[in-house]
């Protein structure tokens, strides 16, 4: 009877819990199906009667929205492979070399990851402003993968440090190097931190809105959540579509990690959180 009691009031607080979180989602996407004037009458009720205008302008009306979506593909995409490569040549290195100051190389990195991003928005942007990286792109790509790669090389040398030195030993003999080693046995065996440190960085580069502030200047060079704060203050008083464009921009994310939610969970515990 007590594992019972336990039970339901576990659920029942997870259904609470789930209802608080999900209650914003639900009356954002569902306030994209009504009219303005049904908007500000009933904001939470079910519109009555459904109406697609506010997708149809945000989807097909030059609100944009598929160049901002195009803008986060690319950023996204090179953030990630840009944070993939260079935390795992650092993590081998750290992982797998015996040389002085290895401990302190490592704290190092990973002290990058209490320092917010607010607190290096002025030098970041006098450096960018120096390399000529402001209004790029690339700007964006290069400050994202320097954010991510604290975290990045925190997991994937946790994961490194645990792989047996008698496989870098059977390279070794067989006249494989460092990098043979890296290529041949880490890279096969460490895909679970690869799609852990995918699904974060493209989390955290997705919904990034200060650093793409700081460096775009360019509506055409826009992300999703620029967008959304253009097309605010297109339609200022179109609360219906505003509510549209961010459930469209919130969908892609939403998908994405419920469909691979539990690599995440299998990256963490293959030995990535034991560093």
């Amino acid at each position: 009877m007590e594992k019972t009691r336990n039970n339901i009031l576990r659920i029942t607080l997870s259904i609470l819990g789930a209802l608080v979180f999900f209650f914003p989602i639900y009356t954002v996407a569902i306030g994209g199906f009504k009219t303005n004037g049904q908007l500000l009458a009933d904001p939470f009720g079910l519109p009555n009667p459904f109406t697609s205008e506010a997708y149809r302008v945000v989807l097909l009306s030059g609100s944009q929205f598929w160049g901002f979506l195009f803008n986060s593909v690319v950023i996204s995409g090179f953030t990630i492979l840009l944070t993939l490569a260079a935390s795992m040549l650092a993590a081998t290195g750290l992982s797998r070399i015996e040389f002085k100051g290895r401990g302190f190389l490592f704290n190092f990195f990973i002290m990058g990851m209490l320092f917010p991003i607010t607190v290096a928005v002025l030098p970041l942007y006098l450096q960018l402003r120096g390399f000529g990286l402001i209004g790029t792109r690339l700007g964006v790509i290069l400050s994202q993968a320097a954010f991510s790669l604290p975290l990045a090389i925190f997991i994937f040398t946790g994961f490194f440090r645990e792989v047996p030195k008698d496989l870098q030993d059977a390279v070794s003999i067989d006249g494989g190097g460092l990098l043979t080693f890296a290529w041949r046995v880490l890279l096969p065996l460490s895909t679970p931190v690869i799609s852990t440190v995918t699904i974060i960085t493209l989390i955290q580069s997705w919904n990034q809105f200060l650093l793409p502030l700081l460096v775009l200047d360019d509506a055409s060079t826009f992300t999703i959540p620029l967008g959304v704060m253009q097309f605010q203050g297109q339609y200022t008083t179109g609360w219906n579509r505003i509510m549209a464009f961010i459930s469209i921009a919130l969908l892609p994310m939403a998908m994405l990690y419920i469909f691979l939610q539990k690599y995440v969970v299998a990256g963490l515990t293959a030995g990535a959180v034991k560093g």
